[in-house]
């Protein structure tokens, strides 16, 4: 079969470079680093079985990326390419000692035009260390399996010579590290006069196709629960125990206490991995997701709550905030807390940044006191957020955070925050 593969892949190369010599707007290129970026489109959906069929009209050759669900198509030429997420067979997965590593698409090319595939994948990308993936190519009741003809920092990339369905895999002893995900988030606002609402909260890998996560979201509630805008994306390690935590006071119930990542159920299972339940008229909620007895976040974001369901669209930008609500110091206790919303602001920072930020703390900013060195020694950043608040209190330690960005032209990080405590700046 490898020596099939290799032959196939050889006489593909030749005809593509032969393609690219007849036609100047051809780019065909196989070497990734030379080629060009795809160009980007949004298909056509049709509903085919309850489920979402992808149409792309092609207009000529090249290379297109879709922006639904990441892949991307090398064409030879104009053609129809219909596609949709169809469900993997387990048992024959099982069988083979693989497991699911991304969604399974089921392809339709009536020209037969689309030469090459790339499958978005979720791995943290190391040359060399991915051998552990390949593609698997399921018709009917039979399945093989395609090593990559390259593997890049997002994507799987094979060439194909037919269609039936695709999709990643991964061996079942492959090695436990840390991939790229999704922490997804559905609001269940509150039924006036009653005041309980319910934040679920899902994970999912980085190459779940979060459209059709919302789709059946909204299949099973209706305009029910709300998909909340923020940005979902995060490091998670497959079969580790995390916890969520909130800055709520009282009046709140989160569960599961702490719960596994369990990666390659997720691209059929859209069940929530913790909810929280709130007792209270809550408009603003601060979430925290670390390992379970760890003192590092994985994942950090502050989220405004909606109070009813939009008119016009399933989806609430954490931007867009309530006029009727006044940040702190005026918020309401239990709403709002500086330490996470610092917290969130120094979690953008990467570590060479934030290093910069403990070294003006160090060495002191006009109008107030320095931190001894000792006390920011190898801290990182909730410990950093915990000393300032000691140190200058709720006020001060957002004004002298705020001083720090600026001088380091984090004009935009400093604006934001600033948005948030007008009252105290």
């Amino acid at each position: 079969m490898a020596n099939s593969l290799n032959t196939e892949v050889a006489e593909n190369t030749e005809r593509m470079d032969e393609e690219l010599e007849r036609g100047r707007d051809s780019p065909l290129l196989l070497d990734h680093h030379h080629m060009s970026s795809p160009d980007e489109f949004t298909p056509e959906i049709h509903n085919k079985d309850n489920r979402g069929e992808y149409r792309f009209q092609c207009p000529h050759a090249g290379l297109f990326r879709c922006s639904i669900t990441g892949l991307v198509f090398r064409m030879e030429g104009e053609g129809e390419v219909l596609y949709r997420t169809v469900p993997w067979d387990w048992r024959l997965l099982a069988q083979n000692g693989k497991r699911p590593a991304g969604p399974l698409f089921k392809f339709t090319c009536l020209k037969r035009s689309v030469c090459q595939l790339h499958l978005p994948h979720c791995e943290i990308y190391n040359s060399g260390e991915c051998d552990f993936l390949s593609v698997a190519h399921v018709t009917d009741d039979i399945i093989e399996f395609i090593p990559p003809r390259e593997i890049t920092e997002t994507h799987i990339i094979i060439n194909i010579s037919g269609f039936s369905a695709y999709g990643e895999v991964k061996d079942e002893d492959s090695p436990t590290v840390p991939i790229r995900a999704l922490v997804l988030l559905f609001y269940k606002p509150p039924v006036v006069p009653k005041k309980r609402s319910i934040l679920n909260v899902l994970w999912l890998p980085r190459n779940a196709v979060i459209r059709e996560v919302q789709e059946e979201w909204k299949r099973r509630n209706g305009d029910k629960c709300i998909y909340i805008e923020t940005n979902p994306r995060c490091q998670l390690t497959p079969n580790k125990e995390y916890e969520l935590s909130t800055d709520l006071t009282d009046e709140y119930l989160i569960q599961p206490k702490d719960a596994e990542f369990v990666d390659f159920e997720s691209y059929e299972n859209y069940f929530p991995t913790f909810q929280l339940f709130i007792q209270t008229v809550v408009v603003e909620v601060n979430l925290l997701l670390k390992e379970n007895g760890g003192e590092e976040s994985v994942w950090y974001r502050h989220v405004w709550l909606p109070a009813t369901p939009p008119s016009d669209d399933s989806a609430v930008s954490p931007t867009e905030v309530p006029s009727s609500v006044k940040p702190p110091g005026g918020a309401t206790a239990g709403t709002t807390n500086v330490s996470y919303l610092l917290l969130g602001t120094l979690a953008e920072l990467v570590s060479k940044e934030l290093e910069a930020f403990q070294w003006h703390l160090i060495q002191g900013v006009e109008g107030f006191t320095s931190i001894p060195r000792g006390q920011l020694e190898n801290a990182n950043k909730q410990v950093t957020v915990d000393r300032m608040v000691q140190q200058y209190l709720d006020d001060g330690a957002v004004k002298i955070t705020l001083e720090i960005l600026r001088k380091m032209d984090q004009n935009k990080l400093a604006d934001d925050l600033e948005k948030k405590f007008p009252n105290n700046v």
